[in-house]
């Protein structure tokens, strides 16, 4: 074989193997279709006592972890495996010890990050309520001790700081690159978007990203955005056009950033209220968490609800 053959065949090798590694698991978590929201793993992982809210999924769609509380119990991070087409009882993640939740495994399955009330070594937290972001990486032996993440990505509480200035407990990136967090800055008075880039072993300084809404008074929490790239989706509380208290609204994107948010839907947002928006690795399934809204800041428990995406008829937002 000469060499101009030889090299074009480690060319198509590579591109093989590259496309083998990047594609994308096509997955059917209902036999049914689902053109509204329906609990997500009824009596499994959503049940009844427990509240449930949040998830993330292996690289391959057939294990998920999610975080769930029990009654007079803080919220922990519990995994859970699709086989056969059912999920499995779910168990306490090994890492999980301390207030977690928010889970999110990277595209490529070498990271995962979560976010917890568990003390940062050396920096107590001296407010009322502070949760920060967690870092494991994969191995051959599963997941390795948890590291915070740096400053100022994570900013511990001062003396006398509430709740939720400098919490941040969701880490969120679909190109194992470019990651996303709502955050509160020390001094100021609105949850804010910001994104970082990450290159395997450092994070640049953050950036803010501005003009979701055309007030910035309004939040920004929980962000994601859809697998193609397409849609940024978050919740916020009494945001304009909402149903009322938390809801979920979607930013499309454009060759200027992102456009004016909207709500996302009225199979979603009710008098209730909602949050967490989650995809599926192949972006077929829309995942959020909803709770009965009891009147005076009072609220249900949590569960997690899912739909086929394509009913959210993302491409209409402008119509």
């Amino acid at each position: 074989m000469n060499k101009i053959n030889l090299l074009l065949l480690i060319t198509i090798l590579g591109f093989l193997s590259c496309e083998k590694e990047n594609k994308i698991p096509e997955i059917n978590y209902s036999k049914e279709v689902v053109s509204k929201p329906i609990p997500f793993g009824k009596g499994i992982i959503s049940t009844e006592n427990n509240s449930e809210f949040d998830l993330t999924f292996s690289t391959d769609g057939l294990k998920t972890y999610f975080s769930r509380r029990p009654p007079n119990e803080k919220q922990m991070i519990y995994v859970s495996d699709f086989k056969n087409g059912n999920w499995s009882t779910p168990k306490l993640a090994e890492f999980s010890s301390n207030r977690d939740e928010t889970a999110l495994i990277t595209p490529n399955g070498k990271f995962m990050f979560f976010g917890s009330e568990r003390p940062i070594p050396n920096k107590p937290n001296k407010g009322n309520f502070d949760m920060n972001i967690w870092m494991m990486k994969k191995s051959d032996n599963g997941w390795s001790e948890p590291k915070p993440l740096p400053e100022p990505i994570n900013d511990v509480q001062i003396d006398k700081e509430e709740w939720p200035s400098s919490n941040n407990n969701f880490f969120f990136t679909n190109d194992n690159k470019t990651f996303y967090f709502t955050t509160m800055k020390r001094g100021t008075k609105t949850i804010k978007l910001f994104s970082t880039d990450f290159d395997g072993k450092d994070f640049s300084e953050p950036k803010s990203i501005n003009g979701i809404f055309e007030d910035e008074k309004y939040w920004i929490y929980s962000a994601v955005i859809s697998p193609d790239g397409n849609y940024l989706v978050f919740n916020s509380y009494d945001a304009p056009n909402g149903a009322g208290g938390e809801d979920i609204f979607v930013s499309k994107k454009t060759e200027n950033g992102w456009s004016i948010a909207k709500p996302i839907s009225s199979l979603v947002n009710t008098k209730d209220e909602e949050s967490s928006p989650r995809f599926s690795r192949d972006g077929k399934y829309f995942f959020f968490s909803r709770a009965e809204n009891l009147g005076n800041y009072e609220y249900g428990e949590w569960s997690i609800l899912f739909m086929e995406t394509e009913y959210l008829n993302l491409e209409n937002l402008d119509n």
